[in-house]
């Protein structure tokens, strides 16, 4: 029935490498890069905000990198087991699921943008629990309640045939909306991180790194693993 919650559907295992601009206030100031190959996505976000931006904003770090790598089971049903880290700290998170506990259901939050497709294409929302990978580094591991929850959207100038089609993709947790991804036809057209960032999805690495300082590029050259 429309507008009722299903369990949330498996991850998808295609083979994946999408590069995105990360969009700061509307400014190209980093990337981001999503691949997932034999059942490991490895995420790559880095961006280095402008001087004026981070004068309007002091919270905002001189520059921020991360990975995050999932290894997702063979049917694509759950995942064994992830690590991140990040430039904010020196520490490394390794989490193995099955021994840490933690039941299949739950959803890394950086694998969860893989569920936005199937989430539009179904029309209906889907709880699930979600894991904040980076909270072990600064306290208790985050596990908490969140929705995926589909919603029509109004398409950009110049999308044109893509409106009948378009769906925004909302995950929603302890009653804030934390992120939201724009699809039209299973094809991601922007990803909304809130607090004025975006990443939009680009023809390949050489549009993703165009400009941006050569240690962000040299991080995205870095072997995966």
């Amino acid at each position: 029935m429309p507008g009722q919650t299903r369990r949330r559907p498996a991850f998808p295992l295609e083979t994946l490498d999408r590069w995105e601009r990360f969009m700061l206030a509307g400014e190209h100031t980093g990337f981001l890069h999503r691949h997932l190959e034999d059942g490991t996505l490895t995420v790559r976000t880095a961006f280095q905000p402008t001087g004026q931006q981070r004068a309007q904003n002091p919270s905002l770090p001189e520059r921020f990198l991360s990975q995050c790598r999932v290894g997702l089971t063979d049917d694509g049903a759950t995942w064994r087991w992830l690590d991140y880290e990040d430039s904010q700290t020196s520490q490394r998170v390794h989490v193995d699921r099955r021994r840490a506990g933690i039941d299949e259901d739950v959803v890394p939050s950086y694998a969860e943008p893989l569920l936005a497709a199937p989430v539009a294409r179904r029309g209906e929302p889907v709880e699930f629990l979600r894991f904040e990978e980076s909270s072990p580094l600064h306290g208790p591991r985050r596990i908490v309640p969140a929705r995926l929850r589909p919603v029509a959207d109004t398409p950009p100038a110049g999308v044109g045939l893509e409106a009948a089609t378009m769906t925004r993709v909302e995950t929603v947790s302890e009653g804030q909306v934390l992120c939201a991804h724009v699809l039209a036809d299973d094809r991601m057209l922007a990803s909304d991180w809130g607090a004025g960032a975006v990443t939009v999805p680009v023809e390949g690495r050489r549009d993703a790194l165009a400009g941006l300082a050569q240690d962000l590029a040299t991080f995205a050259d870095l072997p995966r693993g």
